[in-house]
């Protein structure tokens, strides 16, 4: 077991290796005003997944497959824990791992849902992109979702400027 020395939420990403030469990435982020009802639906309805990815999603024999072709991702859920766990198998074009497997734990808090995606089974030279992915494209295009779709949503932290007069 790996001890790990941040704080949850603090969008710090330690890496580290394993034995047989493989690596995690540990990304954290928390979605103010999403519910972790909310995000698991997102990661795993096929009509949710479309709206926030902007691709088709639909049902496989393996799971849901989704895509976000401008990062170059297809994903297809391979295994649920309802309301807590979303465990995808990944295929990133580019990357020199061409497929991999993230667990995207979901954690409730006051007024928020803490996110944690431990992507494993990647080589050193994918963790960059790993990191590129998650914090800044995959997990901000579904918080924006999440926003526009919740009860009481709005973007925390986002300042409505309104008309300039």
């Amino acid at each position: 077991m790996t001890s790990l020395s941040f704080r949850p939420g603090s969008k710090q990403d330690p890496s580290y290796a394993h034995e047989d030469g493989s690596h995690s990435l540990l990304v954290t982020d928390i979605i103010q005003r999403g519910t972790a009802s909310q995000i698991y639906r997102a990661l795993t309805d096929p009509t949710s997944l479309a709206a926030w990815t902007g691709e088709p999603a639909g049902e496989t024999s393996e799971g849901v497959r989704w895509s976000i072709a401008e990062f170059g991702l297809t994903a297809t859920t391979a295994e649920l824990v309802l309301g807590e766990r979303v465990a995808v198998t990944m295929e990133c074009e580019g990357w020199p791992t061409r497929s991999s497997v993230a667990e995207i734990r979901l954690w409730p808090t006051p007024r928020a849902t803490m996110v944690v995606v431990t992507h494993r089974g990647l080589s050193e030279a994918d963790l960059e992109h790993a990191r590129q992915m998650w914090a800044p494209r995959v997990l901000d295009r579904m918080r924006w979702y999440i926003c526009a779709v919740g009860p009481q949503s709005s973007p925390v932290g986002v300042v409505d400027r309104g008309e300039r007069g």
